[in-house]
């Protein structure tokens, strides 16, 4: 993948040789139609000459269906990122890359268009995860708003490898409850500086298999169960509980590995402090291909990094 130039011709807008140099490597490394991408990196470049991020909506209203709606972020988040590399005036184009992104997401949910992925749901299955997760904000606040988040950076990374719809509804959903076996372990353990005790650890060893347990009791959740099952198993299969490794791990749950792990490791503990989030990033593409999916690690860094960039340059 190629740097974007160091002579950006000003602070905000991407330069014309940027937009001619980068499509190559940006077409073989989104999975989107060339049209789509092409459009994509037209309408952003007006927008950030235009300085008006609104400017994208006329993008999102042409390519309402193709690709899929729910994976429109997806490809926004890969156009974004290419074009915010590091060179002059950087930290002003990734604000104004985050206006963007936020103004299509608040678009997308406005037009209705963000609510196709849960569509594909038993709305039962909604109904129950919002009554698991209340109980889990009862018992342990940070941990219900870690599973909120976690479940944000879930969907975020299915629409942007394209996943279809169902995939994203099941991903988002296994995210939101995968700490729900933990509502079983001690606050006191959870929140107990390193190391554990053997019965401890094997107490927070039991906890996907517990929260699973949980769900596959309520048929509208069940399908969700092995998901949640799956989330601490390890790419290269040293992980739990089965020790399964690979493509034998579910998508959804490798992606909610992904996802977890991130937003955990810029969260303070009480035997470690939080990293940043490139610190974070820079973490899972060091554990990609043993702990985590290669391929969805550098999705998931592609997707975010220019957040990353510019909380590192601060």
């Amino acid at each position: 993948m190629s740097m974007i130039a160091q002579d950006v011709r000003d602070d905000v807008a991407v330069s014309r040789d940027v937009l001619e140099s980068l499509p190559q490597s940006l077409y073989r490394s989104l999975p989107w139609p060339s049209h789509t991408i092409d459009a994509c990196l037209k309408i952003v470049d007006e927008a950030q000459r235009m300085n008006n991020p609104r400017r994208v909506r006329a993008w999102i209203d042409v390519e309402r269906a193709v690709p899929d709606s729910s994976q429109i972020l997806g490809c926004l988040d890969g156009v974004l990122s290419h074009l915010t590399r590091p060179g002059v005036g950087f930290s002003d184009r990734v604000r104004f890359a985050n206006k963007i992104r936020q103004d299509a997401f608040d678009y997308l949910k406005q037009t209705g268009a963000t609510a196709k992925a849960e569509s594909s749901l038993d709305p039962n299955a909604v109904v129950l995860a919002d009554g698991l997760m209340s109980a889990l904000r009862l018992h342990d606040p940070m941990l219900a708003e870690h599973g909120e988040v976690t479940a944000d950076f879930a969907k975020r990374l299915a629409m942007h490898i394209g996943a279809d719809a169902d995939t994203i509804a099941r991903t988002t959903l296994a995210a939101r409850l995968h700490d729900i076996g933990k509502m079983r372990i001690s606050r006191s353990i959870l929140a107990k500086p390193m190391p554990l005790t053997a019965a401890e650890r094997e107490e927070v060893l039991a906890y996907p298999q517990t929260g699973a347990r949980t769900l596959a009791e309520l048929p509208a959740l069940a399908a969700i169960a092995p998901l949640v099952a799956a989330h601490r198993e390890r790419f290269d299969g040293n992980g739990y509980p089965e020790g399964r490794a690979g493509n034998d791990i579910p998508l959804e749950s490798r992606i909610v590995a992904i996802a977890d792990a991130y937003h955990t490791m810029t969260l303070p503990r009480a035997y470690r402090n939080a990293l940043s989030p490139g610190e974070a990033l820079d973490e899972l593409l060091a554990r990609a291909g043993k702990q985590f999916d290669g391929d969805l690690v550098r999705a998931f860094v592609s997707m975010i990094g220019y957040r990353a960039r510019i909380a590192r340059s601060a």
